[in-house]
């Protein structure tokens, strides 16, 4: 009898036991613990009772005897270089998806992406790499999100939108139909983002307005 895919979370923090939860929650995985390179993590458990393997190197994920890997971290940039390593250590990136989540026939998703509790994605969209979608976000018709974005929790993208790779969303915010976020982008909490946003460009407010714009040499 087959043993049952062997899965590691980078990253120990509170977004680790969601998806540690999330896993859980599916039949048909093991999880065999946490990397993290907290070193005052390394070997303790942790609150949801699994120890932390090893730190998150070449050497601890080749020796940790998984499968399979999620990257468990918010910031884009250290989650997109985990990834990069996880997968050049031979481990093959997971999907976690929640149960109670509604996600239409038609959408396509990447590989290594998380898909927490609440959310809801709609026909015809696509989603990137190693792209979390976090607690109840809703993601409408015909949306291209990158890989290694991050759209937060009571996030609404309208019909149309584009998010570029690395981007980040953040917690309430309104992106309306059409709209194009640029590649490395960060949209604040609870804006109202009703038009094109430029790469590395950070805007807030209601409506959003542009308080940097890209960043020098870029």
């Amino acid at each position: 009898m087959n043993s049952l895919p062997r899965i590691v979370i980078v990253g120990a923090g509170g977004h680790g036991h969601v998806v540690l939860d999330i896993l859980r929650r599916r039949a048909g995985v093991e999880v065999v613990g946490f990397l993290d390179d907290a070193d005052e993590l390394e070997g303790t458990k942790t609150r949801g009772g699994l120890e932390v393997v090893g730190r998150a190197d070449l050497q601890s994920l080749r020796e940790c005897e998984a499968d399979g890997f999620v990257v468990a971290v918010g910031g884009n940039a250290v989650r997109r270089m985990l990834f990069e390593r996880c997968a050049a250590a031979g481990l093959t990136p997971w999907r976690a998806i929640h149960p109670e989540t509604t996600i239409a026939g038609s959408v396509e998703l990447g590989e290594g992406v998380q898909v927490v509790a609440g959310v809801i994605v709609n026909a015809h969209a696509t989603v990137g790499d190693d792209v979390i979608l976090n607690t109840g976000c809703t993601v409408d018709h015909d949306n291209v999100i990158a890989d290694h974005s991050f759209i937060a929790p009571g996030v609404h993208l309208g019909g149309d939108v584009h998010i570029g790779e690395g981007a980040f969303i953040g917690i309430g915010a309104s992106i309306l139909p059409g709209v194009s976020i640029g590649d490395g982008a960060t949209v604040g909490g609870g804006a109202v983002v009703i038009e094109d946003v430029a790469p590395e460009a950070v805007v807030a407010g209601v409506p959003a307005r542009m308080l940097r714009a890209r960043k020098p040499g870029s």
